[in-house]
């Protein structure tokens, strides 16, 4: 038998296998890098659709935020409670966001065992009783993983004062003038700043009192 009939021979034969194992190797890791960006990829499809429509919803209620009383809080006449870390108000929501007429909307952190998250709630408000007979209560979660909630409120506090920004309203007779919202999500672009204006409820502001407001709505 010559060379060249006589096959393989044992070393060839492992040679081949481990070429064959690299290749089935790198294109395995190939598969694998592409799998992980596109679901980086669907991630950041998905923050960025919540944070449109979280952002969009927002806007919304606070501009249909009503000055109506809560039986469950005896102070405070506008139902409307704030601080630099939470935001509970009323407002008159229309039904094709889902729960239409007099809503309680939350915002505000909640610690998990994986870090912070930013939660939304609503449910229907009962004027009389203040909650809603029906256990309404929906919640949502904006931010996964929060790094920074930051609300401040513009207006008039007390008759004799300049409107200016605050970091608190509460048991306040008026609805502030402005509310401002920074969102900023852990390893993630922050929200786009939100700045919006009750459209009832408000002590109007003076014509000097523009600029300034124009001015500070600017300030992180």
């Amino acid at each position: 038998m010559t060379r060249c009939a006589r096959g393989f021979t044992l070393v060839e034969m492992l040679v081949a296998i481990s070429v064959a194992a690299l290749l089935v190797s790198l294109v395995y890791g190939a598969v694998r890098i592409g799998q992980r960006s596109a679901d980086a990829l669907n991630g950041q499809v998905e923050a960025g659709e919540v944070m449109r429509i979280g952002w969009q919803y927002l806007h919304g209620a606070l501009t249909r935020a009503r000055p109506v009383p809560d039986p469950t809080r005896s102070e405070g006449p506008t139902g409307f409670h704030g601080d630099a870390g939470q935001l509970s108000f009323i407002a008159d929501m229309p039904a094709y966001v889902g729960l239409g007429g007099l809503v309680r909307i939350r915002l505000g952190a909640a610690e998990n065992d994986t870090g912070t998250q930013l939660i939304l709630s609503r449910e229907r408000f009962d004027p009389q009783a203040g909650t809603a007979a029906d256990e309404s209560l929906e919640t949502a979660v904006l931010v996964e993983e929060l790094d920074r909630l930051g609300l401040a409120y513009f207006g008039q506090q007390g008759p004799d004062e300049t409107p200016a920004w605050h970091t608190r309203w509460d048991g306040q007779n008026t609805l502030p003038n402005l509310v401002r919202i920074d969102i900023r999500p852990a390893g993630e672009r922050a929200w786009p700043l939100l700045i919006a204006r009750p459209l009832t409820g408000a002590v109007p502001l003076p014509e000097d009192a523009e600029s300034f407001l124009q001015a500070e709505a600017a300030i992180e």
